[in-house]
């Protein structure tokens, strides 16, 4: 269902602003499917909550249907919130030997398929013991097949499994808790590292997780995002300062480059090259010296 037409929809440098586009989002499985899309940012993986740009998504839920193919693992995430949503991360086939009809024969028995997953930014996670009944934690960005919405994995972790039924029970029933701090966080990283399970040691964390989930939305996407023509004002000077640094620093690698291009073309056409001037001055330096200390020595005979 698309916003209302009466929603401010701001431009692209003025995202650095948005409390939803530089972090995870804290969010149901409905409101991943109820994520609207907007032209020009589809390639970039760009959604949009009310006017809240998103990027990265944060779920909690139980994986209800896991698949583990040759090429891809694919599960989806019951959360109780009346939505499921589908998750996926490519398999690491990393060290395996493609044939050449690869496309066609899966890996055999002497290479059996790897519990690594390789993530879009090119991180490895370890899919080892995720399996129906799991409770996790999972983080990445939307993306969609065939029309619905889904995670592309970056992060998972998970919860105890014999604190798997109050998930259900949080869920569904409301639940009085004092507020938990959130913790700020950063969008993946390219960085190379391998991330193993890490469970979470107290039996009301998944609670924690609903209860952040449930603060970020009547806090932050229950309102439209809102900009005054000041802000507006200062983001734009800002991105066109960034983008006038960008193009001055390119510039001047270019202009390097060019130097170096010619100074090398002169080298190769001169051949080696001789003395330096400095060295030709001192040589006839020291030729007038020698000169003048054997005239006074004649004049001494």
């Amino acid at each position: 269902m698309p916003p209302p037409p009466s929603l401010p929809f701001y431009p692209a440098y003025c995202f650095s602003a948005s409390p939803t586009f530089s972090t995870w989002a804290k969010l149901t499985a409905a409101d991943v499917h109820a994520l609207t899309t907007r032209e020009g940012f589809e390639a970039q993986r760009i959604y949009f909550y009310l006017n809240h740009p998103i990027k990265w998504v944060r779920l909690v839920g139980v994986i209800v249907a896991f698949d583990a193919s040759d090429y891809r693992f694919t599960f989806c995430l019951d959360d109780s919130s009346g939505q499921i949503v589908e998750v996926t991360c490519a398999r690491d086939r990393t060290g395996i030997t493609p044939s050449a009809n690869s496309a066609a024969i899966p890996p055999t028995s002497a290479q059996p398929p790897t519990s690594q997953g390789r993530t879009l930014s090119g991180i490895s996670i370890d899919l080892a013991g995720f399996d129906v009944g799991s409770v996790v934690k999972v983080k990445g960005g939307v993306g969609a097949f065939r029309g619905e919405r889904q995670l592309e994995l970056e992060r998972i972790s998970t919860f105890p499994v014999s604190t798997a039924i109050h998930l259900v029970i949080y869920s569904t029933t409301p639940f009085p808790l004092s507020p938990v701090p959130t913790a700020q966080h950063t969008p993946p990283t390219n960085h190379r590292s391998s991330l193993h399970p890490a469970p979470i040691p107290t039996t009301t964390a998944e609670a924690t997780a609903w209860h952040e989930a449930t603060l970020f939305h009547s806090t932050v996407l229950s309102t439209p995002w809102f900009l005054t023509p000041a802000e507006q004002r200062h983001l734009q000077e800002e991105a066109d300062g960034t983008a006038q640094r960008a193009a001055e620093k390119a510039r001047r690698a270019a202009d390097r480059e060019t130097r170096r291009r010619k100074r090398a073309g002169r080298e190769k056409t001169a051949g080696p090259a001789g003395p330096k001037r400095g060295e030709q001055d001192g040589d006839a330096q020291g030729r007038a010296q020698k000169r003048r200390v054997s005239d006074k020595e004649n004049e001494g005979v």
